[in-house]
């Protein structure tokens, strides 16, 4: 009897020790170590079990298009131009590759007889690649890179000035028997400075081509640019159709020009890409374009270089990408099918010229 009191004693102490691993400490319930595996989950999840904030940046899709994005210091660049750049900051290897990416563009007809100015906007309503299809001129090109208007689906008849920024109608550019309000095609790398015909490829590129009043044009004339009021520059002075004064110098004793500071920042990474685009070896083929340089200092010369390199660099830093200047970009590239990098990429700039001005 002892034996047998004792073998239940023992049965009954191992069936309570059991109950009580299989029992919750905070209720009577006995947990199922392995539903939580086999249900699904649970509509009324706590907000914690499913942050939309977790997610990672990659997970939702980007539906911006590649137009200008507003940020702190004016615009940024979000398509996939660039995809396939090299990641390399060495400057050569750098310049090279860009070089190779924005080669071979679509050359234009400076001047087209008979065109109207909008005979190739009419057609892109409906159709955005119809711009590199039709034909067309620099005339009409820059009556759409450089419209006052914002909408690409309503024909505009004016542009805004480089260096001013005043509004011109197409009905006062310099077509031959302008007066002293019309607007040139200005080339701000002037093209005696390596490509005085119009056959050459830069003659005709619009990235340094610029809607501009036609006697700051001719005050510019081939000067390279530089701080030329602070070098006893001499000013020269119009007055925009809507009454406002504008101010450029001129010193010719350094052979430079200082544009107003609305069109510093915008001339300095138009030069970078001349002398990105058009690089040794290009002189072969249709492009016919010698090696453009940019140099210290200024010289007026015909030669295919261009200065102050250093200026250029302040200018670029202290007047930062404008959405204008974005909408440029994007609508260059649907009519030539290039893009300037050193709007879409400013810091490019400092890594291929930075060290030879620090």
């Amino acid at each position: 009897m002892n034996r047998l009191a004792l073998l239940l004693s023992a049965l009954l102490l191992s069936a309570l020790l059991l109950s009580a691993c299989n029992t919750s400490p905070d209720s009577g319930n006995v947990a199922a170590p392995n539903d939580s595996n086999d249900s699904p989950a649970s509509d009324d999840a706590k907000p914690d079990d499913a942050k939309p904030d977790d997610a990672k940046p990659d997970d939702t899709p980007d539906n911006t298009s590649p137009d200008e994005t507003p940020d702190n210091t004016g615009v940024s660049y979000r398509g996939n131009y660039y995809d396939n750049l090299t990641s390399s900051t060495h400057a050569a290897t750098l310049k090279a590759a860009l070089h190779t990416l924005i080669d071979g563009h679509r050359a234009l007809t400076y001047t087209q007889s008979g065109n109207n100015w909008r005979d190739c906007w009419d057609g892109s309503v409906n159709d955005s690649s119809y711009w590199q299809r039709c034909t067309i001129d620099v005339w009409e090109s820059l009556n759409y890179t450089d419209a006052s208007c914002e909408a690409k689906d309503v024909y505009c008849d004016s542009v805004v000035l480089l260096y001013s920024g005043d509004v011109r109608p197409t009905s006062m550019a310099n077509r031959g028997s302008g007066g002293n309000d019309s607007w040139d095609r200005e080339h701000v790398w002037p093209k005696s400075r390596g490509f005085p015909n119009k056959s050459q490829d830069g003659y005709t590129d619009l990235h340094h081509l610029r809607p501009a009043d036609r006697n700051i044009n001719s005050t510019h004339s081939n000067y390279g640019f530089n701080d030329s009021a602070n070098n006893g520059g001499s000013p020269y002075s119009e007055t925009t159709l809507s009454g406002e004064g504008v101010t450029v110098y001129v010193d010719s004793t350094n052979n430079s020009f200082e544009p107003t500071e609305r069109a510093k920042g915008q001339v300095a990474r138009m030069l970078f890409y001349m002398a990105v685009r058009y690089e040794e070896g290009d002189d072969g083929g249709s492009e016919r374009m010698p090696d453009l340089q940019l140099i210290k200092g200024n010289r007026r010369v015909s030669e295919p270089v261009i200065g102050d390199l250093c200026a250029l660099l302040d200018w670029h830093k202290a007047y930062p990408v404008t959405a204008f200047e974005m909408r440029r970009n994007n609508r260059i590239e649907q009519i030539q099918n290039n893009r300037n990098p050193f709007i879409d990429h400013p810091e490019y700039a400092d890594a291929i010229w930075g060290d030879e001005c620090r």
